[in-house]
C-alpha cells in the first residue's frame, strides 16, 4: 500500500471520527466544544485538528487564513466546487450567521464586500454565496460542521443555477438582521447571486437536505463530486490559499 493511500485513509478516518463526535454531541443535547472543531483550529493555526494539514502531510504546515478581521476569518474550502472556493467564518464558535450578534453585522458586511471584490479580481468571475445555517434551538448538525461558514464560490459569468433548485425560496434584502427575522430560529439555506439577489429557504417540517446547495451548484457545473467528505481535494484548497496570498490584495 502506497504512502499516499495510507495518508488518505488516515484522513478519512479522522473525518468520520469528527462525524461520530458530532452525532454524540447531538444525542447528548450538547454543543460541540471549540476544541473539537476543525474550523476553530484552522482559524487559530492549530495543526493537530486542521483537516487540510492532515491531508497534506508532505506540505510544511502553514496557517491557511486568507483574510481576516477582528471577528471573522476566511479559509479555503475543502471539496471546492471551483477554483477559489472559500469560507467566511466567525472566529467564535457560532451555529449560523443568523445567530451573529447585531454588533458584528457591519464588520461582516465590510469583510464580505472585500472578499467578494478580491476573488473577482483574482478569478475574473461572478461570486456566488451560500450558507446552510443550523437552527438556533435543537441538536441537528448540518453538513458535519456546527461552526457557521458562508461559502464564496467564483463561477463563470455564464453560469446559471438550475431554477428547479430554487423553488419555494423567498427573496429578501440579504441583511443579517432580516435573515434572523425570517428564519425565526429555524434551520435554513441562504443563497446570493453575484449581482446581490438573495433568496432564503427555511425548514418548515423536518430538516433540509445536507449539502443541498453543493448538489444544486455542482449539477449546474456538470460536476459529479459535490460531497466534500468523499472528495475533499485538499491540494485545491491549499492552491486557493496560496493564490489568494500571492495576489497581494489583502
Amino acid at each position: 500500500m502506497s504512502a499516499k493511500t495510507v495518508a488518505r485513509r488516515r484522513v478519512c478516518n479522522l473525518i468520520w471520527r469528527k462525524v461520530a463526535l458530532l452525532d454524540t454531541a447531538a444525542n447528548e443535547s450538547t454543543m460541540l466544544r471549540n476544541r473539537d472543531c476543525c474550523l476553530c483550529d484552522q482559524i487559530e493555526g492549530l495543526k493537530a485538528n486542521d483537516l487540510v494539514a492532515h491531508m497534506l502531510p508532505d506540505v510544511p504546515y502553514v496557517r491557511r487564513v486568507m483574510l481576516e478581521s477582528r471577528s471573522f476569518a476566511v479559509i479555503p474550502s475543502l471539496g471546492p466546487l471551483a477554483s477559489g472556493h472559500s469560507l467566511l467564518c466567525p472566529r467564535n464558535h457560532i451555529k449560523s450567521f443568523a445567530s451573529i450578534s447585531p454588533d458584528l453585522h457591519e464588520e461582516y458586511g465590510q469583510l464580505k464586500k472585500k472578499l467578494r471584490t478580491i476573488l473577482n479580481e483574482i478569478y475574473g468571475t461572478g461570486i456566488h454565496l451560500f450558507e446552510h445555517g443550523m437552527a438556533t434551538k435543537g441538536n441537528r448538525i448540518v453538513c458535519t460542521v456546527d461552526h457557521a461558514h458562508m461559502h464564496f464560490l467564483p463561477l463563470p459569468q455564464t453560469f446559471e443555477i438550475d431554477a428547479n433548485g430554487l423553488q419555494g425560496w423567498t427573496e429578501f434584502d440579504g441583511s443579517l438582521s432580516e435573515l434572523l427575522k425570517l428564519t425565526q430560529d429555524r434551520e435554513y439555506i441562504v443563497y446570493e447571486t453575484p449581482d446581490g439577489v438573495c433568496r432564503l429557504l427555511t425548514a418548515q417540517e423536518g430538516a433540509l437536505e445536507s449539502q443541498y446547495m453543493r448538489k444544486v451548484l455542482a449539477k449546474g457545473l456538470g460536476h459529479r463530486k459535490w460531497d466534500w467528505r468523499a472528495a475533499p481535494n485538499a491540494r485545491a484548497a491549499d492552491e486557493a490559499f496560496r493564490r489568494f496570498s500571492e495576489a497581494g490584495l489583502r
